[in-house]
């Protein structure tokens, strides 16, 4: 189903696509009878029923918290002969966490680590209502007016007020989880899978497990249960090895290796306190920053396989740069660049 921009649904004026995919389109708009922007999802009948589409909004109603979205009002209108399903939610000028991105398509580590916090608090209060989100990614989390960070979309959320396992409405495939492919089943541990996925994400590449689907095909699938998707090498050097911990603990195999509630892998993360952290600037170069000073470093190749290194840092106050010389190196491997850079990195992000 094709919109336009000022085209008048039912009683909404679309302003402009924030979003959409297989499930319809996500628009920002204006509510003609209250004089306010919302966000408004259009579902036509595709795959699924009306009453499947309905369901969504009549889950997201029911959601009352901080960290979840709250769906307003929903209805079924006809475009083109054609029944439409129309939900109405807040509109959230900031848009989904991955607007935050840099150069090098990863969130700054302090804010990486508030976002996942405030998502297990929402995803902590659907579990103790019956729900499973079931599409948890970084799409998905908005960013609010007071920068908290609010889970959306329950196009396949499922139910089980019993939290017994499922069988998945649908499933976000660079996020399946072993057992949902062994199995088909889901329960609150996959949500749990699906949240490290977004962490180690955020961290390390918006793009990291999209790329590996997009390349591998149905290789994916084997390393999915065999505990592949995530090696150590795809982590960014200056990620703390207590932070990869977790995210290795949320996205085990075995999912009783996992974190076994949102509360536990929560305190976790918690318990964590950087006085660093690493970002990108326009060209793609990593930025070290303290209270203090801000870090960098250069590569020089020699040849193909001998490497200089020198890293800087330069006083927020004064703008003086100085040579980190504990650091620098001459003629060296590349075995011995790779763990000069990391050591670096990870002293300006832990503070040692």
């Amino acid at each position: 189903m094709d919109y336009t921009r000022n085209e008048i649904v039912y009683k909404y004026q679309l302003l402009d696509r924030i979003g959409g995919g297989n499930f319809g389109d996500v628009w920002k708009a204006k509510d003609i009878s209250l004089d306010n922007d919302v966000a408004v999802k259009l579902l036509d009948k595709a795959q699924y029923s009306i009453d499947e589409r309905l369901l969504e909004a009549q889950i997201g109603n029911r959601l009352q918290h901080d960290n979840v979205v709250n769906i307003k009002y929903a209805d079924i209108i006809t475009k083109n002969d054609t029944d439409v399903v129309i939900i109405a939610m807040p509109y959230y000028q900031n848009g989904s966490i991955v607007n935050n991105v840099n150069s090098l398509n990863f969130i700054e580590l302090k804010k990486a680590i508030k976002c996942i916090i405030d998502v297990l608090r929402g995803l902590e209060y659907l579990h103790e209502n019956g729900y499973y989100h079931c599409d948890i990614k970084p799409n998905n989390i908005l960013v609010g007016d007071n920068g908290e960070f609010i889970l959306s979309d329950y196009g396949i959320t499922s139910y089980s007020p019993n939290n017994q396992a499922v069988i998945p409405r649908d499933v976000y495939l660079p996020h399946v989880a072993p057992e949902t492919i062994q199995n088909n089943t889901y329960d609150y541990r996959t949500d749990i899978y699906q949240v490290g996925l977004t962490t180690f994400r955020l961290l390390n590449g918006i793009g990291n497990i999209k790329d590996q689907l997009n390349r591998d095909g149905l290789k994916f699938r084997t390393n999915v249960l065999t505990g592949k998707i995530v090696s150590d090498s795809l982590y960014q050097p200056f990620i703390p090895r207590s932070v990869r911990r977790i995210i290795n603990k949320a996205i085990a195999c075995n999912p009783k290796e996992r974190y076994q509630t949102a509360l536990d892998m929560r305190r976790d993360l918690e318990k964590l306190c950087f006085p660093g952290f690493c970002m990108a600037d326009v060209n793609g170069n990593i930025i070290g920053v303290d209270n203090s000073y801000y870090y960098r470093y250069e590569c020089r190749a020699i040849n193909s396989n001998t490497f200089c290194l020198d890293t800087y840092k330069k006083n927020k106050k004064s703008g003086n740069v100085t040579r980190v010389r504990k650091y620098c190196l001459k003629n060296s491997s590349k075995k011995e660049l790779q763990k000069n850079i990391q050591a670096f990195l990870l002293t300006i992000v832990c503070g040692k």
